[in-house]
Formats: structure tokens, sequence, C-alpha cells
């Protein structure tokens, strides 16, 4: 049995069929809508249907006729990508303004399913004709770009409707993938979908998302949502710095199941305490709550206070309010001036960070102009440091902030860090068509991955040190990652010619070593939604399991 395990890890990272255009099941009769397999060097998915965070952001611009939902599937792909029919029919249509989706859209009639597809975002008006029969795996037309540009959103939307297009079913439902696994990385937001605190449970799957009718109601007009809108999220916390050394040889990873109900979503750690795990929970239609996780008393969920979460210094023991601070251990709180945005605290608890929009972003028009303050912990020494159109910025240490301009998603994408101790800036580089960038704990290195390079061979992850000079270099392998300690990285392989049959491995990034921890013919498990993080001690991973439900993988010595 050990042999067999260990062939099959090998085939698993080693020998990935080829993604078979042909193949479907007869309860998902249809096929993605590409004939290469998925990965930096082709496609990813860009964003999902539904109740995404995207769709709650945008939902009254882009989604608006859709209920404020995301109507369709996005891949995200370069233009000229062949687009295949995701089943045999008829054409439908082709560039019929009325259905969206521009530049250039190809609806196809499926009348054995009782369903049309619609392509759109296409390079070019498709030289098909009303009518005309296709089959499944037929390419039908090529991708590219809603402005037609190539240079800014590159990707395929692709819709299930009703034959009359009036409502819209989720793709996932209807198309044979690996789409957990396709969830592990590309989608462009994390988490994936919205959370509504008054029904917690409620469209945070990839499967569980409302049919949408199209200028029906709006869907996603919460009364208060997890997480914050754009507009009025702070900054991102840094991570504590932590040197686990390298990992024990003889250690061993086993799985347990927390809960036997289905579950939650997006489920997190206590900063420095590796037994305390939080999540967003609740009955339906009923004021979610904050729930307690206590690992070692047998994990027995405990309400903790009313969601949303408190936000929280990097260690736990500052809460952030509106225009406050305070000090959940002393119970002292004092004033801080803003300009009313809520900020984020420096890893040594001694500075603060927010951001002031001049307005809101709205897809396709220019990039607001971003303004980024600091202050002293107390409020004092309040001082602009840097204005952009677009992006963000973040903390990296106690005195050092990542500057991102533009937002991700554009090309090009420029890194800087800003010292606040010296008031001094350098640039850590700019590269086209950077994604999801993850800062380590200590904020000593960042990593991320590059896709559509000029060179194929330039795709993949990529990590850096945040120091002046310093260079980027590409990584040996491509998957979902979560930081372990300062210098090293669990990680989930990207492998959608297995399914959603996942493995965990081991990255080093000074050691260069490679480990591959789980054996998925003795320890199967599947990480649904993309949702899963390491424990502060690097010796449990929570995650959401394949089949709804909360599970841990544990790390013992033998």
């Amino acid at each position: 049995m050990l042999k067999k395990g260990l062939l099959f890890v090998l085939v698993f990272l080693l020998g990935t069929p080829h993604l078979d255009a042909g193949r479907h099941t007869a309860s998902r009769p249809m096929v993605l809508p590409f004939g290469v397999r998925p990965g930096p060097d082709t496609w990813l998915v860009g964003q999902f249907f539904g109740n995404t965070v995207d769709a709650y952001n945008f939902g009254g611009t882009w989604y608006r006729a859709g209920q404020g939902m995301h109507f369709g599937i996005d891949f995200y792909a370069p233009c000229g990508t062949p687009v295949l029919a995701a089943a045999d029919g008829e054409v439908f249509a082709v560039d019929n303004p009325q259905y969206g989706a521009d530049p250039h859209n190809l609806v196809i009639i499926h009348r054995d399913l009782g369903v049309v597809t619609l392509y759109g975002h296409l390079l070019e008006k498709p030289t098909l004709i009303a009518g005309q029969p296709v089959h499944q795996g037929d390419v039908v037309a090529f991708s590219g770009e809603p402005q037609g540009v190539c240079t800014s959103r590159p990707h395929l939307h692709f819709e299930i409707r009703t034959p009359d297009l009036t409502t819209a079913y989720n793709p996932v439902l209807f198309v044979e993938a690996p789409w957990h696994t396709l969830a592990s990385i590309g989608p462009f937001t994390n988490p994936i979908f919205q959370q509504n605190l008054d029904n917690a449970r409620q469209w945070v799957s990839l499967e569980d998302q409302p049919v949408v009718h199209f200028w029906d109601v709006t869907l996603n007009d919460y009364g208060q949502a997890w997480p914050y809108s754009w507009e009025t999220r702070p900054p991102e916390n840094p991570a504590l710095a932590r040197d686990l050394g390298n990992l024990p040889l003889d250690a061993q990873w086993h799985l347990r199941q927390l809960n036997s109900d289905l579950c939650c979503a997006n489920p997190w750690w206590h900063p420095t305490d590796p037994n305390l795990l939080y999540m967003i929970d609740g009955a339906a239609w009923e004021r979610a709550s904050v729930f307690q996780y206590t690992l070692n008393a047998d994990a027995i969920p405990t309400p903790i206070q009313p969601a949303p979460p408190r936000l929280l210094s990097p260690d736990g023991q500052i809460e952030v309010l509106n225009g406050q601070l305070r000090n959940l251990v002393t119970g002292e709180t004092w004033s801080v001036d803003t300009d009313g945005a809520l900020p984020a605290v420096s890893a040594d608890n001694s500075r603060l960070l927010w951001d002031i929009s001049s307005f809101s972003f709205v897809p396709n028009e220019p990039y607001p102009t971003v303004e980024f303050w600091v202050s002293s912990f107390d409020g004092s020494d309040k001082r602009l440091i840097w204005t952009q159109e677009g992006g963000y910025a973040r903390w990296l240490d106690g005195s050092r902030v990542l500057i991102v301009s533009p937002m991700l998603q554009q090309t090009p994408t420029t890194l800087t860090i800003y010292d606040t101790a010296a008031n001094t800036a350098y640039p850590l580089g700019t590269w086209n068509w950077l994604r999801d960038i993850t800062v380590a704990p200590g904020g000593g290195r960042l990593m991320f991955y590059l896709v559509q390079q000029a060179n194929a061979a330039d795709n993949g992850i990529y990590t850096i040190e945040t120091q002046p000079g310093a260079v980027a270099e590409k990584l040996p392998f491509f998957g979902s990652w979560r930081w372990r300690d300062n210098h090293s990285v669990y990680y989930i392989p990207f492998n959608p010619g297995y399914g959603d049959v996942h493995l965990l491995a081991y990255y080093h990034l000074q050691t260069r070593e490679i480990r591959y921890l789980t054996d998925p013919t003795a320890l199967p498990f599947t990480i649904a939604n993309g949702d899963w993080e390491v424990a502060p001690d690097g010796q449990k991973i929570v995650f959401i399991n394949g089949d709804g439900r909360l599970w841990l993988l544990e790390m013992t010595d033998n």
C-alpha cells in the first residue's frame, strides 16, 4: 500500500494527463470552454458565479442587471485563446448587443439540455451564423477583453441561461471540471464569496449559489457583510515574525474532523495561540456570531461576540474602532484622527496606516487618487507619505509599508517599499500580469505569481526579499500556498488532471527543499473554495473539506 501511494504521488506531481475536452458526466454534461490544460501559461478562473466579493463591491455597476450577482464564470486567458462549445447545440445569436459581454458575444442553444451557453468578451465576431450546428469541443470563438485592448482584463465570460435568456444558472453545476482545484489558485479575491452576516452560511461555497433572474430585486444588498467593502476596509495587518526552523523529517500528518454538521466559511487562527480558531457562523436569517474553537478542549464552538469580528492589531491585543483604539488587556481607550478611515497597526504596535480615496472606484473608469497616511500609535505625528492613482498599501513590519500600484489584475504593477521611520522609499520592481501578493511573517519576503509573460518559461510563482536591490526568484512549483514561517510555505500542488484530490507539500525558501507531506491514496482530502489557513505554530492547517465540513490537518512527531 505504501509503495502504491508513493507511486501515485509521483505520477500526481510529475505526470498529470491532458484535460480531455470531451470528458463529461451525465450529471454534469458540459465541458470546459478550453481545450488546453489550465495553468499560468494558459488559463485560470478569475471569478466564479454568484455571491462573489467582486459582485458585492461592484454589483451596482457591473452586475446590476443580474440582481447584483456575478451571473457567469470569468476564465482569465490571453486574448486569442480558442474557445470551445461546452455541449452539442446550434448557434442562437452572434454579437447581439442585448446580451452584453462586449465587444463580441456568442450564444449557443442546447435543446437537449434546455439551456443556452453565452460566450462573452470575445476577441472578434465569430464566423458562425444563426442555426448552424456545433458539437461539443468545436472551436467556436477566441477569447478577448471587455474593452477590446487586451491589456487590461483579458478573459472569457461564460454563462448558462434558460432558452429565453432571462435566468442564469451556476455553471459549476453543469460543467464537469475539478472546480475546487481551479478555486485553489486563480480567483483574484480572497475569500471568493461575500458573507451575509444575517445569513452566514448562504451562498459561500462554489456549489451553493443562487439562480439569477435578470432585472429582478438585488440579492446582495446586505445590512452587514464580511469582509468589509473595499471602500471601508483597513489595510491588511502584517503577520508577526516566526522562525519555526526546518520541518522535522519524521513529521506525520493526520486528518481530524472538527464538526459533523455542514459548516461555515473562512476560518482563521488566533495570531499567536495555535489552539484558538475562529469563524463566523449562525442560524439562517439571524445575526451571526464569531465562534471560537478551543482545540485542546474537544473543539466545541463557543460564540464569543456578535459578528463582524473585531479589527485587531497583529498581536491581537489592540482593537481598532472608528476613531478610537482600545487596549484589550488594560481596557484603556484613546482617540485617533484618521479622517474617518479604519487604520491598520504596525507589527510592533508603534504606528498606524490608513488610506483616503478621492472617490469610489468604478470599473472601466480612471483610478481614484489614493493617499496613504501614517501616524504614531497615539495618533500624533500624522503625515501623508504617498499619493498615487489607484492601488493599495499594507504594513510589512514595524515601520515599512508595501505600496502596490496600480490595482492587481492590471499591467504593469509596481511594488514600492516606504520606510516610515527613515521617510525613504525604494522600488522593489515592476512586473506585467502580477497576481496574488502575499507577505511572509515578519515582512522579509513576498510571494506572487506571474502569467501571460512574453516568454512562457517566466510564468509561475516568485519570491523576493523586501530589501533594496533584491531580485525575484522563480520557484520550482505551482499551486496554492500559505506561509508556514518567515522562510517556508506549505502548498497544494496545482494538478487539475487528477480532479479534486489534493495533497500537502512543503518548500523552504532558503534551503530550496521540497517535501511532499501527504499521500492522496492514504490520506485523501479536498480543500473546498480555496479555503485553508496555517496555525501560528505551523503544525495545524484548518480547511473546509469537499464535504462542506470543517477539518484539520495536524502534524505529529514520530
